[in-house]
């Protein structure tokens, strides 16, 4: 059983059902049952995220709750996968591919695909169109026990390593370029959006100055102090606590204050955080170019 533990709000998160309504399902249906710690604090385990997420889409397909109940974890599992592979996008061949790949661990044909891919259409158009609609479906994949997380792992270093070469043949032209700092706070590791908003500032020839995953945020005024960024960007895409946002909070107001800041994430739309009126929120690479173009 999977050690890792997830409150109520954490479920709510993912599956955007009030915890209320969750409670109610409990209750009423039998649909989880929460374990406790020694200290009598529900969680749940990965096995009841998976659950709660085949429950969601079903019943965002349709199905009453009430119907859903009466399914076996069998069922609920057999009928969750039924949606996702009969799900469909205008790549879907494309990301059918991909996943036959990744499943059999072929790196030289996965990293065929990107470069060929890549060479018919932009880089920021296939990442939009192909791999990050990729990404949703290897979640929904596992899910339903079809995919394992060493597959995304194995996925994401191999298209990590070719955003990171593609940033590095980007030559910026201007002999006095704008700059821009782009860091991950402390506890986030996902680089994707960053490395993609790297790419796109290096190409509208801004100096790039990126400080990696997980960059202790105590640390970052004295690099913006240094470096003297035109613009600052950050992410936000694993669960972070209420404390700790504020404390990014403060240190991007501070920021904000001499320099446009720009932030990004999914789990922006889950907290309420106090910004800077100088720190736009942005959740589209177009508004990326648009801010950066003005």
């Amino acid at each position: 059983m999977s050690k890792v533990q997830y409150s109520i709000k954490d479920l709510e998160n993912f599956t955007q059902i009030k915890a209320h309504t969750i409670r109610i399902w409990e209750q009423r249906y039998g649909l989880l049952e929460p374990s406790r710690t020694e200290t009598n604090i529900r969680y749940y385990n990965e096995s009841d995220l998976k659950k709660i997420l085949n429950i969601n889409l079903l019943y965002n397909s349709g199905l009453k709750i009430s119907k859903i109940a009466l399914l076996s974890e069998a069922e609920i599992v057999e009928n969750s996968k039924a949606i996702i592979l009969n799900s469909t996008t205008e790549h879907q061949s494309d990301i059918d591919k991909l996943i036959l790949l990744i499943l059999a661990f072929d790196g030289a044909k996965i990293e065929e695909f990107i470069v060929e891919s890549s060479k018919k259409k932009s880089l920021v158009e296939v990442y939009e169109t192909v791999f990050l609609p990729l990404f949703k479906k290897i979640g929904e994949l596992w899910q339903v026990d079809s995919i394992e997380i060493i597959h995304e792992h194995y996925f994401s270093t191999i298209f990590r390593q070719f955003l990171i070469s593609e940033i590095h043949k980007i030559q910026v032209q201007s002999k006095n370029p704008k700059k821009a700092l782009l860091f991950l706070h402390d506890t986030e590791e996902h680089e994707f959006s960053i490395l993609l908003y790297n790419y796109i500032l290096k190409s509208n020839d801004f100096e790039c100055y990126y400080l990696g995953q997980k960059t202790p945020i105590s640390e970052i005024l004295n690099a913006v102090e240094q470096i003297k960024p035109n613009l600052v960007v950050t992410t936000f895409t694993a669960k972070i606590s209420e404390k700790f946002l504020v404390k990014i909070t403060n240190l991007l107001n501070e920021i904000s204050a001499d320099r446009k800041v720009i932030i990004s994430g999914s789990q922006l739309n889950h907290m309420e955080t106090q910004f800077s009126e100088n720190i736009t929120k942005i959740d589209t690479v177009d508004q990326l170019n648009s801010l950066i173009n003005d």
